[in-house]
């Protein structure tokens, strides 16, 4: 990749990781959605009798709820995602300031080689 290439791909890593967080948004949203109705549902059941019951039946309609136990995985994904492009986009910036660094040594050097050989 050239030099001048970086920025905009840096830009656009950028704009993909804003994306992941507007579906994070969107699943943490809808993992909050399930976790509420599985407290509702333990809120309402006459038969729970005290703390460790109820803690035992939300950890039981966890494990066998459904849309929880995909909105939980898709979050994870998304996480893991994000983390991913984040490691890619430090990469990149390192990428392109040892480049820059490259390219001032270069010209000093020249430079250097001007002032010497006049």
């Amino acid at each position: 990749m050239k030099l001048n290439e970086y920025p905009i791909a840096i830009a656009d890593l950028q704009k993909e990781i804003l994306q992941i967080d507007q579906q994070l948004r969107s699943a943490r949203e809808s993992v909050a959605f399930c976790l509420n109705n599985i407290d509702r549902a333990i809120a309402f059941d006459q038969i729970l009798k005290n703390d460790s019951q109820r803690k035992a039946k939300r950890t039981e309609l966890m494990e066998s709820d459904a849309d929880y136990i995909k909105a939980s995985n898709e979050l994870k994904r998304l996480e893991d995602l994000r983390a991913e492009l984040d490691i890619d986009l430090q990469l990149l910036r390192n990428t392109f300031s040892l480049l820059k660094l490259e390219r001032r040594e270069a010209i000093a050097q020249a430079e250097l080689n001007a002032a010497i050989a006049a």
